[in-house]
């Protein structure tokens, strides 16, 4: 019974069921090597993710994931970046605790697939950060950081972090996957007399992690309490999530959140024509003492028949005045 009643609560934190696109998260967003477009579509046709890369070091945006529909409104151009068809990636959302903050499941193929955690903060998606606890508004809870949204599946992540504020320091508990039930009992985190309580098991992308060995309750092994400053952090308007700035994904782009939209962006970067690049020696005027090699040449008799020879396949540099 306890399994069956553990069962029902995983689908509880994991719900199967996709939600209908969100507003702040519908549009065109722009990270450094890709453009990513969330679209809105009709429930029954699913949503399926749009991917652009930015090849060759920025010069060239390839539809690399797109629906079989894009390909009808607007020619796909075959080149030895884009390939004659794009790729199918459907995608669910699953909200978690806050409006900004979904588990995205990318799905692959029938039997492949990669769940990302993503998080929304002033128009910019966050792949690293924290989720405040309602009931316990010091501990913020993280989850499994991703690589982003990719053409393939990636391998679940071993370890994630939870934060415990104490005023002006946090501890940085580490919770590592594991194979056991979830439980929701709680952990306890001992430190110079103090206890605080955190959760004993994340579940997070479809995985449960843990911060205690088997049936233990104590962490062990407590790191020092790092300093805590708000400005290394990025937060929401209610603090309610706090992300890691350096894990800025991507940008959303004001006003772009159609098809046409996206196909001017692609017409308008693969238009550019890169500048050659520049020569490896800077040029300069030579002098090559024509003179000096003439007086140098001019007894040697062997020298003097391959000039007479040379005659016959054109003028010399010297004889354009170089």
């Amino acid at each position: 019974m306890k399994k069956y009643f553990s069962l029902i609560f995983l689908f509880m934190l994991y719900p199967l069921f996709s939600v209908s696109m969100p507003e702040n998260l519908e549009g065109i967003w722009e990270g450094k090597d890709r453009f990513v477009f969330f679209e809105s579509t009709p429930e029954e046709q699913g949503n399926k993710i749009v991917i652009l890369l930015k090849n060759f070091y920025g010069w060239y945006y390839d539809r690399a994931a797109e629906p079989e529909s894009y390909a009808e409104k607007e020619n796909r151009i075959r080149n030895d970046s884009t390939s004659k068809k794009a790729e199918q990636i459907f995608f669910n959302l699953n909200p978690q605790t806050t409006n900004d903050a979904w588990e995205i499941t990318f799905e692959y193929s029938r039997h492949e697939q990669t769940v990302i955690p993503v998080c929304i903060i002033n128009d910019t998606i966050y792949l690293n950060y924290y989720i405040q606890d309602k009931d316990n508004p010091e501990y913020y809870r993280g989850n499994a950081v991703s690589k982003g949204v990719t053409l393939d599946s990636q391998n679940p992540k071993e370890n994630i972090s939870c934060l415990y504020i104490c005023g002006d320091k946090f501890f940085d508990v580490r919770y590592w996957k594991t194979d056991m039930e979830y439980s929701s009992d709680k952990a306890n985190l001992n430190f110079e007399g103090n206890t605080y309580f955190v959760d004993k098991h994340i579940f997070s992308c479809g995985n449960n992690y843990s911060c205690t060995s088997g049936r233990s309750k104590i962490i062990r092994n407590v790191v020092e309490p790092f300093d805590f400053k708000e400005e290394d952090f990025v937060f929401n308007e209610d603090k309610t999530l706090m992300a890691v700035p350096s894990s800025l994904y991507l940008v959303k782009l004001a006003d772009k959140k159609t098809f046409e939209n996206l196909m001017e962006i692609v017409k308008t970067g693969n238009s550019r024509i890169r500048p050659p690049e520049p020569p490896l020696f800077e040029p300069k005027e030579l002098d090559w003492h024509w003179d000096l090699i003439d007086e140098l040449e001019k007894n040697n008799e062997i020298i003097q028949a391959v000039r007479e020879r040379q005659k016959a396949f054109g003028p010399r540099g010297k004889d354009f005045g170089k």
